[in-house]
């Protein structure tokens, strides 16, 4: 296996990413399989079983991003990714989980620093190809980061622009991880009375929280804030129109949006996008983000297709919809949305 990675790695005369992805569940590993060879990519990928066949890979291997499953057999996940960060520091870590137990989710990344979660079973390619690409995107910026570094200690000096913009970079990193620390308390207080539901409903709003968890940690805390950036993921993930699925973001002015606020502007439509295609069969979302003197003002148009729910459950469809808006109020926000025949209007005032 090690002699195919390194043969993938130089195909067509260039270094390529490599991924190794450790999933003892053959079903799902199957499905992850099935994707991956689907697509055009950029990197090559050894996907197993075993921890300790992934570390041999890792051992033999530059590693650029690990995948592994929360609970492995033989080696607890803790000890897994423990060992793959001493062994290969510089590797992106994801954790995948099927998102049973938020509390435990959250707490394994923090305690594994792990990069981003991949919630299992992926649904479309885009949940386990968007966090592989932010990953390669994040290793990039960390080298790029560590280049300039390095330039500027050789360089012995460092401009007072220079020092303020760095100052700003780190003050918004502050805040962005304070905030999400804030919103991830807010919504685990949250309480959805698990007991008191049917086990469909239950597995299924927890499954919901989860991602939306994992959503707010990649869009607020690892997003770039820029709108093009933006525009475009969202476009990858809401815009489907094979599948009857049509999504479009505009911003009304040609100013930079604040990145602070444009991650949570991603965020929020990622979520509301999110909760379209799990109940509805089909939708048309217009987003429209204008730019005021003292606010970004967020105007969502919602256009469902006649008879387009794919949850027939009017119960399991509120349950969804109210998690989805106490998502959005755990930011200090508060949304404004108007319901009509076939159509829903949300609007949202964020501060600049």
């Amino acid at each position: 296996m090690m002699n195919v990675a390194k043969q993938s790695q130089m195909a067509g005369g260039m270094n390529m990413g490599f991924v190794v992805i450790a999933e003892p569940d053959e079903v799902n590993a199957a499905r992850i399989k099935t994707i991956l060879d689907s697509l055009d990519k950029d990197f090559s990928y050894a996907l197993v079983g075993s921890a300790e066949a992934a570390i041999q890979l890792v051992e033999q291997n530059t590693t650029d991003v690990f995948i592994a499953d929360m609970q492995m057999p033989v080696i607890k996940g803790t000890e897994l990714f423990s060992m793959i960060e001493m062994m290969s520091p510089e590797t992106i870590r994801i954790v995948m989980t099927d998102g049973a137990r938020i509390a435990d989710t959250v707490a394994f990344m923090n305690e594994c620093r792990t990069f981003k979660i991949i919630i299992k079973p992926c649904r479309v390619a885009d949940d386990l190809m968007a966090p592989i690409r932010a990953a390669f995107r994040y290793k990039e910026q960390l080298e790029r980061a560590a280049g300039q570094e390095q330039e500027q200690e050789t360089a012995c000096s460092m401009t007072e622009q220079a020092y303020l913009e760095r100052r700003r970079m780190w003050l918004m990193r502050a805040s962005n991880n304070k905030r999400a620390q804030d919103v991830l308390a807010e919504l685990m207080k949250v309480n959805l009375s698990f007991s008191d539901m049917e086990a469909e409903r239950k597995e299924r709003l927890g499954r919901w929280y989860v991602w939306v968890v994992s959503e707010y940690i990649n869009c607020v805390s690892c997003g770039t804030g820029e709108f093009k950036t933006a525009a475009e993921g969202l476009a990858a993930f809401g815009n489907k129109p094979e599948q009857q699925e049509y999504f479009e973001l505009r911003c009304t002015a040609d100013e930079v949006v604040d990145p602070e606020r444009m991650n949570e502007v991603t965020y929020i439509l990622r979520i509301i996008t999110g909760l379209c295609k799990d109940i509805l069969n089909g939708y048309r979302i217009m987003a429209i983000l204008e730019p005021m003197e003292k606010v970004y003002v967020l105007r969502v148009r919602i256009q469902m297709y006649k008879d387009s729910f794919r949850i027939k459950n009017t119960t399991m469809r509120e349950g969804l919809s109210r998690a989805t808006e106490l998502a959005i109020d755990a930011l200090g926000y508060k949304s404004v949305v108007m319901n009509k025949e076939q159509e829903t209007i949300f609007n949202l005032a964020l501060r600049r």
